[in-house]
């Protein structure tokens, strides 16, 4: 399965959902995963080098390496690919056409969500039966953010996961540290308190999107 993350709007927490979605997979599948970092921020693959490759259970490799890594005899049962932020027409047409499932990561905030009908009109102008779905990420549960946005999207009839990202320092942490959220240690070497509730939203986006693509 190959699922390709992309929005038409940067600091959605896209690179930080397909960093997870990954992992999610990896454990939830117990499958090989690779994640193609295609990102010029190169989010994904300087969060890796942060670790050591025994700690992440999956392979992350630059989009320009990943013809090399294939060559090489790899192989990757399912395959998560982190664009850059705002592609154009030709490189969404292209990143298209051998995708399984298009995730489209949004916050839940109004400003994040006002560009979502620009992003749904070039989706249609490419035509073609594309698989998508939106995911609601940097969740602020103490608001009715969440509840707001999923109406939103439902009004205009567009599908969206019932699995969610709430915003836990815990991913800052993960980051710096090099290691996914479930592994977020604070500075004095605890498990970060918020740690298993954010990986348990990310596992329950990995199982819909596994179970949704049976």
């Amino acid at each position: 399965m190959i699922i390709t993350t992309a929005s038409d709007k940067g600091g959605v927490g896209k690179s930080t959902l397909s960093f997870h979605l990954a992992g999610a997979i990896s454990e939830l599948d117990s499958t090989s995963v690779l994640l193609i970092d295609g990102d010029p921020n190169r989010s994904a693959l300087n969060w890796a080098e942060r670790s050591s490759t025994s700690e992440l259970p999956f392979t992350v490799v630059s989009e320009k390496n990943a013809h090399k890594w294939f060559q090489k005899g790899n192989h990757a049962d399912h395959i998560v690919i982190d664009t850059q932020a705002r592609p154009n027409d030709e490189d969404l047409r292209d990143l298209l056409e051998d995708t399984d499932l298009l995730l489209v990561p949004t916050s839940a905030q109004a400003l994040s969500l006002d560009t979502l009908p620009q992003f749904l009109e070039r989706l249609s102008k490419l035509g073609g039966d594309i698989p998508y779905t939106f995911c609601l990420c940097i969740v602020d549960s103490r608001t009715k953010d969440e509840k707001d946005a999923r109406e939103f999207l439902q009004e205009k009839n567009q599908p969206v996961l019932d699995g969610y990202m709430r915003a836990f320092s815990a991913y800052t942490k993960a980051s710096a540290q090099g290691c996914l959220v479930k592994d977020a240690r604070t500075d004095s070497g605890k498990k970060d308190g918020s740690a298993g509730l954010a990986w348990n939203d990310c596992k329950a986006i990995a199982k819909e999107i596994l179970e949704g693509m049976k």
